[in-house]
């Protein structure tokens, strides 16, 4: 295998790439992705599962918790809530949170050690400090969070205040992620989300203050009555801000699968050259104030643990989002959570309804997943590498799975030639790199070694890549 050759000098992100590489591709949250997962795998492939992880004490588990709850939905929002202004509801659902807890640490029996702990929903401040206490207590009970538990959870500005994020301190998480979207009122009323940039400072403000480790703000491209001069404010506000994490997502419009997004208004979506034009500039004045590119869509600052972990090649990443834990393995608990464990995905029952009967009858709620094979393994590294690290070097792929890559991926090396030639990866005696340039398309480089991709009979329907 030779290098070859690139022919940019630069590391400009330009429309004319965007537009180039922007086809329908996963995000390799998993592989492999969730469209090849079957209900083939339920509760007792689950269980089995479970009890096999259990012997490896001296390692550590992820733990994600799902709180779908939410005051109102959000027209661009396209995660798996449920809208609701009974109180009853989340203390029923909590019920049956504990009883799946119970469940899944019977199963992991001494294997008790929790090293990063996620709250994701809906919104999980919906049920209250008061709520949060609880559930922690109850985790706690059947787990051990390690001492330097990674505990991070997601907050609504606009229903979580100032006390709040000081509460939530003092119950031990040291993330939070603040879900920002747009600064611009044009936008937050096309999308049906109003929250003021006083009122972000203030939340932010408060969790500087309280000492977080560790401070996101999500942001969403391409959203109705976005322009590159509105967003180019909001980049500006967003910098100024200085989150130590920027997770910078691209809208994806669906409004037959998703019936709340019928509120927006397609004609006042960026036209498909602006959106891409706002991805760019995003990244332009990202990394021009520091930032730098964690993945695709994700950026830290220098001293944030990420970039530290990344220049190492010690970055991860789950469900859950990037991370420097070592957990490998991963529970989902909640209705439609995710987990990871003894190499075999499995999801809860994406409905309150259907989730309820799964707990009640059988205690575990899966209803999908898949049981990987040794080449979804070997293929499953090879793309965490690339999205994770932006390298994979072929001394450590031969060292931990006994794979020749040259030998292996002799084929999927051939498709690798575009990119190479467009300055987005180089390719050299020791392994793979993407180049600056190529972080942002990074899902197109891992697409060549995803063997589902080949046969179209096992396709599904992806996201763009851009």
């Amino acid at each position: 295998m030779t290098s070859g050759s690139h022919n940019r000098n630069d590391d400009t992100v330009t429309v004319e790439l965007l537009q180039r590489y922007d086809r329908p591709g996963p995000r390799y949250t998993s592989y492999p992705t969730v469209p090849m997962w079957s209900d083939a795998v339920g509760a007792e492939a689950y269980r089995e599962a479970l009890r096999n992880a259990s012997v490896r004490t001296d390692e550590p588990v992820a733990l994600y918790v799902h709180i779908p709850f939410c005051r109102s939905r959000c027209f661009y929002c396209g995660c798996n809530t449920c809208v609701t202004q009974d109180m009853e509801a989340p203390r029923n659902y909590l019920d049956l949170v504990y009883r799946e807890c119970e469940e899944v640490s019977r199963l992991l029996g001494d294997r008790r050690g929790i090293g990063q702990l996620h709250f994701g929903g809906g919104t999980p401040t919906y049920i209250g400090v008061e709520g949060l206490t609880k559930v922690l207590a109850k985790l706690r009970s059947h787990f051990d969070l390690l001492p330097r538990c990674e505990m991070s959870i997601e907050v609504d500005p606009r229903t979580a205040g100032r006390r709040a994020v000081m509460e939530l301190r003092q119950l031990g998480f040291n993330r939070v992620s603040f879900g920002v979207q747009d600064f611009d009122p044009d936008v937050q009323k096309a999308i049906g989300r109003f929250q003021s940039t006083d009122r972000v400072r203030e939340v932010l403000n408060a969790a500087r203050e309280a000492d977080y480790a560790g401070i996101n703000f999500d942001l969403i491209y391409g959203l109705p009555q976005q322009t590159p001069e509105s967003f180019a404010q909001t980049l500006t506000t967003t910098i100024e801000m200085h989150p130590d994490r920027i997770a910078l997502y691209s809208f994806a419009y669906l409004p037959r699968l998703r019936p709340n997004q019928t509120s927006i208004k397609e004609e006042e979506l960026p036209d498909t050259q602006t959106k891409f034009q706002l991805f760019s500039d995003a990244i332009r004045e990202l990394t021009n104030a520091g930032y730098r590119q964690i993945g695709m869509d994700h950026f830290a600052l220098p001293q944030d643990e990420l970039s530290r972990a990344q220049e190492d090649g010690r970055l991860h990443r789950n469900f859950m989002g990037y991370t420097v834990q070592a957990a490998q393995e991963m529970v989902g608990i909640g209705m439609s959570a995710i987990g990871y464990i003894d190499n075999t995905f499995v999801q809860n029952a994406s409905s309150l309804e259907a989730y309820q009967s799964a707990i009640e009858t059988e205690g575990l709620a899966v209803y999908r997943g898949l049981k990987l094979s040794r080449d979804d393994v070997v293929r499953r590294y090879v793309i965490s590498e690339l999205m994770c690290n932006f390298a994979m070097v072929y001394d450590q792929l031969e060292s931990r799975l006994d794979v020749n890559y040259e030998d292996y991926f002799a084929s999927e090396d051939e498709r690798l030639e575009p990119f190479i030639e467009d300055g987005l990866l180089r390719r050299d005696a020791e392994g793979l790199k993407v180049t600056p340039i190529g972080r942002t398309f990074v899902r197109n480089i891992a697409m060549a070694f995803d063997a589902y991709l080949k046969d179209p009979s096992r396709g599904g329907t992806f996201s763009r890549t851009i």
